[in-house]
């Protein structure tokens, strides 16, 4: 009976300090976003790929292959996507800070967008 109690005791320790570990590295939705810049997201996707991360630019609305609307800083620019057009059009040509989940594939870099606000 008490070594059933201990090995209980023991995996749930274990349990407890892996879940703790996931949830410090950013594992689980913590909303703790990584400020990064424009520079470093393009020049070093994969440091931030899957991660959530804040970064500030110009807002910028391209028309070609379709409109599409980017954070541009220093000449690079990562794609803001999952996020309203409509909402994405009065900040065209602003200063604005965008926050989401980082990522990139063949197309380029991205951010799937969860917020997006003017910087004063």
């Amino acid at each position: 009976m008490g070594r059933a109690f201990l090995y209980a005791f023991l995996l749930a320790l274990a349990l407890f300090v892996l879940g703790a570990t996931y949830v410090l590295d950013g594992g689980a939705s913590s909303g703790a976003a990584t400020a990064v810049s424009v520079h470093d997201l393009s020049v070093s996707p994969e440091d931030y790929n899957g991660r959530q991360v804040r970064t500030e630019g110009t807002m910028r609305r391209l028309d070609e292959p379709e409109e599409h609307f980017v954070v541009a800083a220093d000449g690079l620019a990562v794609v803001v996507r999952d996020y309203p057009a409509r909402d994405l059009r009065r900040f065209d040509e602003q200063p604005v800070a965008v926050t989401g989940r980082f990522g990139f594939d063949e197309d380029g870099t991205f951010i799937e967008a969860v917020t997006v606000t003017p910087l004063d």
